[in-house]
């Protein structure tokens, strides 16, 4: 809410006299304050509205409140209307349980509502009805609630819109037709939802749209030039967080006025020639925490506006002069975390006008090849010492973790190979270390050609902890060679499940093919210095650098005694499913875990959501079309482990039907039971003998458990420690 009550401070006039906060305070129905001039925070119980409206209803107009924040407790509907005869400029009210907003709500205010928070909430619809009364209102937030969808008539009577924001809903359809209603929205922010590449066509219409946020949705493939629709005033485009894979030529086409584009946290790993060409005004560039291995020449041609370039966490291996020569106007270049060792003579010539460039976290070779970027480096004052500073030799040996600013220029040699005794030592390497037993176990392995994820199972005993680091060992002969020795920050504390520790490892200096061991450190007790710390560790067996299609798991159950029995899925309206799964705990639910259950519809991820194993149901709203593919697994571990359980549920069954129909039956079934018993018993008595009736047998098919085969890497602590 602070963009909404900067923005309505901004139009409050400032006034000329002194402005003193009202004191309402009748604890335990309400206390105020005030941190800002006009602007009043409440907090209070569900009469606190009421106490509010009688309070401000007489103030004096140099003494007026514009803006008011509620915040109260057990007020699950607004169904009276709200501060009767009080002006404001902008309304802010949320209890964590308003699922409900009658049409009158609204009604009584004195004066024209111009901003109107109800974020933090549990809507599940927009309220219309409640809002038409609000003809004057410019900004909207309806942020972290449980919206699903919106219609042509969700804003209808909104005209004057300018600012709507719903972030952190549920929103995974949008009518084409939603927004027509809004000709003057300038900010539309929609990050956190569950919309995926279909919907976002309903974009199309706002003319006038400068600042969207589509962030951390599921938009999934390639972006092209048809991805979003045409948005020609748009000036900030976020999609991060999203799963893009690479951008096509000619990407966002007819966005001619955005000078802002971030993309980082997506799957992009290609930059077709020519991606950007029709975003001639962009200045801001984010690309980081992607797959990039290279950027050619006519990748950013055409950016001659671009000033800030954000290509951090990717795999670049040089830096050329195809990356900065199109770019006239580069002022800030962030490379940290790549794979750069070498930096091209013609990349940084004295045209380049960087303020800003930082490597750290990259494997320069500090040989002669880099002198003239030293050189440059060392001359650039305009860039600050800390990232002059943050260009670290790796190779040679002899120069390692020295900064290449301070290394002197004769030191930086071609052709001369400095002799290093490369043989393994004749004992394999062992490193003492406090701790008798291994604590930790790895689960699974796997590695999908550029990030390996390693999942740990830690004991019980050795909870609360704090990471150390993770090492990794090369196999070479007999021996064993230490080859990576990487920080881990974690700590127990913050995780959903402390017995399960995942650490994925990207950009390591692995071979494919090669043999390696990992062990990961732990500190139990947490880490801090009024702990009694010791070293818990676990080790892996040796394991081949290969891709896996599939974790590759220990056999021992995740958590330990607890498995997924069953799983009952049921479409209980179009759109809505019930899940319920049946959880087997041999400790007898004395065993802490977490269960994980993903939806698919059409094979794209639609919903996600962790259970406790105590309590593993759940009901899902707001899904796309059916089939929907529903898979359970215990622990926050991918859906291709072996140890999920999935199942398909295709139709929608009116439940209340089918039970109408099946006691119709059942009684019927027993009334005629009852008839032919009570006719053999007449007969037998007329007869004197017994009768012989032919016998029926009714078999039901039980569900057939479905036998998952999966390949399993014997994990085990072999090297001292």
């Amino acid at each position: 809410m602070s963009v909404l009550l900067l923005v309505i401070l901004g139009v409050v006039a400032a006034g000329r006299g002194e402005w003193r906060c009202p004191e309402i305070t009748r604890p335990p129905a309400v206390a105020c304050s005030c941190d800002l001039p006009h602007t009043l925070r409440c907090t209070g119980d569900r009469t606190a509205l009421r106490v509010i409206s009688e309070a401000l209803r007489g103030l004096p107009a140099p003494a007026a409140v514009s803006l008011l924040d509620c915040t109260v407790q057990g007020v699950g509907a607004l169904t009276e209307p709200l501060l009767e005869g009080v002006a404001l400029h902008g309304l802010v009210v949320s209890s964590g349980e308003i699922r409900h907003v009658a049409q009158h709500a609204f009604s009584q205010l004195a004066g024209p509502l111009q901003a109107l928070g109800l974020p933090n909430n549990q809507l599940e619809a927009v309220p219309t009805s409640a809002l038409q009364s609000l003809p004057a209102l410019d900004r909207l937030d309806l942020s972290h609630n449980r919206l699903h969808s919106l219609d042509a008539s969700s804003f209808k009577g909104l005209s004057n819109l300018t600012f709507l924001e719903l972030s952190e809903n549920h929103l995974t359809q949008l009518a084409p037709d939603t927004f027509l209603e809004l000709p003057e929205l300038q900010t539309l922010r929609l990050r956190g939802n569950r919309l995926g590449i279909g919907t976002v066509s309903a974009l199309k219409g706002l003319r006038i749209l400068r600042d969207l946020d589509l962030s951390d949705n599921l938009l999934v493939g390639p972006l092209g030039p048809s991805t979003v629709p045409p948005l020609r005033a748009l000036h900030t485009l976020q999609m991060s967080h999203n799963q893009f894979s690479s951008v096509r030529r000619g990407a966002l086409k007819d966005f001619y006025a955005l000078n802002s584009l971030t993309l980082h946290h997506n799957h992009i790993d290609v930059l077709e020639d020519h991606a950007f060409r029709e975003l001639r005004n962009l200045m801001q560039l984010n690309l980081a925490h992607n797959r990039i291995v290279a950027v050619s020449g006519a990748s950013l041609a055409h950016l001659e506006q671009l000033t800030q370039l954000d290509l951090a966490h990717n795999f670049l291996r040089a830096l050329t002069a195809d990356l900065i020569a199109p770019l006239h106007s580069l002022k800030e270049l962030r490379l940290d975390d790549n794979d750069i060792s070498m930096v091209t003579s013609d990349a940084l010539t004295p045209n380049v006008k960087l303020h800003r460039l930082t490597l750290a976290d990259n494997p320069l070779n500090c040989d002669c090849s880099l002198s003239e970027f030293a050189s440059w480096l060392s001359n650039s004052s305009q860039i600050p010492a800390s990232d002059r500073e943050s260009a670290v030799c790796v190779t040679p040996p002899s120069l390692e973790n020295g900064h290449l600013v301070e290394v002197p220029p004769g030191d930086l040699q071609c052709g001369e190979e400095e002799t290093i005794d490369l043989a393994p030592p004749e004992e394999p390497l062992e490193v003492e270390m406090p701790g008798s037993d291994a604590k930790a176990t790895l689960h699974t392995f796997q590695y999908d050609g550029s990030k390996i994820t390693l999942t740990w199972n830690v004991e019980a005993s050795a909870i609360p902890y704090a990471c150390n680091s993770l090492i990794v060992y090369e196999e070479m002969g007999m021996h064993e060679v230490l080859l990576e020795s990487i920080p881990l920050n974690c700590n127990s504390s913050q995780l959903e499940e402390p017995r399960i520790l995942i650490t994925p490892l990207t950009r390591l200096a692995l071979q494919q093919g090669n043999n390696y061991r990992y062990c990961v450190l732990l500190l139990e007790g947490g880490g801090s210095e009024s702990d009694e710390l010791m070293l818990d560790w676990g080790c892996s067996d040796i394991i081949p650098l290969m891709p896996t299609s599939h974790p590759q798991t220990q056999p021992q159950p995740l958590p330990t005694g607890v498995h997924i029995a069953d799983l009952h899925v049921n479409i209980t309206a179009p759109g809505t499913i019930a899940i319920a799964v049946q959880v087997r705990d041999q400790l007898l639910m004395h065993s802490h875990c977490i269960l994980t259950v993903t939806v698919y519809a059409s094979d794209s991820l639609t919903a996600k959501e962790h259970l406790n194993c105590s309590h593993p149901k759940t009901t899902l709203r707001g899904l796309p079309k059916s089939p929907y593919r529903v898979c359970a697994t215990i622990g926050d571990i991918p859906m291709t482990s072996p140890r999920a359980r999935c199942t398909t549920v295709e139709k929608f069954t009116n439940s209340n039907v089918l039970g109408g129909l099946s006691i119709a039956i059942a009684v019927a079934f027993v009334a005629l039971s009852s008839f032919v018993v009570g006719l053999c018993i007449v007969s037998r008595r007329i007869f004197r003998r017994p009768k012989q009736l032919p016998t029926h047998q009714c078999f039901l098919a039980g569900p057939q458990d479905e036998h998952q085969h999966s390949r399993y890497v014997k994990l085990q602590a072999t090297t001292r420690l």
